[in-house]
């Protein structure tokens, strides 16, 4: 492939995409082009030598380099087609963000999707912001009760009265999927009375209650992915006290996770790892924000160790810890949403390995807040 102008994108980019043999480095050059295309207004030759880019993309070896096509262009209405169902037909951890969220792909597409059964990627299409009847009645058809649960609790999903009584009469005793349904804000009357006399009187009463809890938290919840609602339910509004109860709810549940703490040491919030880690560590929560912001080679490490982390999970907390004091005392006054996305970037960029899940999930937390500043 040959080189040409390009007024946005970096030359070196280009280069280490298209020849260089470290798939990190790749990769990581993958996504700035990719943010690059996505935000930036290309004249019609960069846009042809951009589609090049992403095709050639599309086609690496290497898994990595493919995810962060992936993960960046997941929304982006100008992807080609053939990279899309190309995406949509690769592994899992890379056909996910493709099927949960491009709008390139038809229906007709989605369908062939639903009718290969393969169970991760029907609860891919049954989460997208937008479903229609005919897919929904596919995923009914070839999906299983979490990925019907799932549409079920997806307002962007077009279910009729005809539909929702036939979910109610085939599950009529998965309490999964009625309160997925119960969730739901357009149910017809007639659909949420029978659904009223199903689910049992406890879950009706809590899902009453917590109505201001968004739909897709509550499917996270009710389909047992609780820790990408996990973080959702830690807001700044948190007071110290409610944040250490939930910490320690999360600990006896089993649902206090090194991954929940490396995201929210990603996202900035300082308040929630301390919490986390004195309920692991077993020690007071004074302690452990005293431990966790030691400058020194000992308090931190100790931390970690005493709430049973591993080296890696180690240097992650140490680094975001740094980046954070580092932000906070160069005396410049950031607001929340443009220092959360400072503390994600420089996470990002760390130069070491972070898990794989976990930094799917804080890139895709990046590109929202990113969407987000840009709209």
């Amino acid at each position: 492939m040959g080189e040409a102008a390009f007024e946005h994108l970096s030359e070196d980019d280009v280069r280490i995409l298209v020849r260089h043999p470290n798939a990190e480095k790749r990769a990581n050059a993958a996504q700035r082009i990719c943010r690059v295309v996505r935000n930036s207004a290309l004249s019609d030759n960069e846009k042809a030598l951009a589609n090049d880019l992403l095709k050639f993309m599309s086609k690496d070896a290497v898994d990595m380099v493919r995810r962060a096509l992936a993960v960046t262009l997941k929304n982006y209405s100008d992807l080609p087609r053939i990279v899309a169902l190309r995406l949509a037909k690769d592994v899992d951890n890379i056909a996910i963000p493709i099927l949960e969220n491009s709008p390139v792909l038809t229906d007709e597409d989605l369908i062939k999707v639903l009718r290969s059964q393969a169970a991760t990627k029907v609860m891919a299409v049954a989460k997208r912001p937008s479903v229609s009847g005919s897919i929904v009645k596919e995923i009914i058809r070839y999906g299983d009760s979490r990925a019907i649960a799932e549409v079920a609790a997806n307002d962007g999903a077009i279910i009729d009265e005809e539909i929702a009584n036939e979910i109610l009469d085939f599950y009529h005793d998965d309490d999964l999927i009625r309160e997925a349904m119960i969730t739901r804000r357009d149910l017809p009357a007639s659909v949420m009375e029978k659904l009223i006399t199903q689910v049992s009187e406890e879950a009706a009463v809590i899902l009453n209650r917590d109505h201001n809890i968004s739909a897709k938290t509550s499917a996270d919840i009710a389909s047992g992915a609780r820790e990408r609602a996990t973080l959702e339910l830690t807001g700044e509004e948190k007071t110290e006290r409610e944040l250490r109860e939930f910490s320690l709810h999360l600990l006896q549940n089993d649902r206090l996770t090194p991954s929940v703490l490396i995201r929210a040491a990603g996202l900035g919030r300082m308040a929630v790892l301390k919490h986390g880690l004195a309920a692991m560590a077993g020690i007071s929560s004074n302690k452990s924000e005293l431990m966790l912001f030691d400058t020194g080679p000992i308090g931190l490490k100790s931390l970690c160790e005493q709430a049973g982390l591993s080296d890696l999970h180690t240097r992650i907390i140490r680094a975001s810890c740094a980046i954070y004091r580092d932000l906070v005392i160069s005396g410049i006054e950031y607001d929340a949403e443009y220092f959360q996305t400072l503390m994600l970037q420089r996470t990002l960029t760390l130069p070491f390995q972070i898990p794989e899940h976990d930094k799917d999930w804080l890139m895709d937390r990046l590109d929202a807040a990113e969407n987000a500043q840009a709209a």
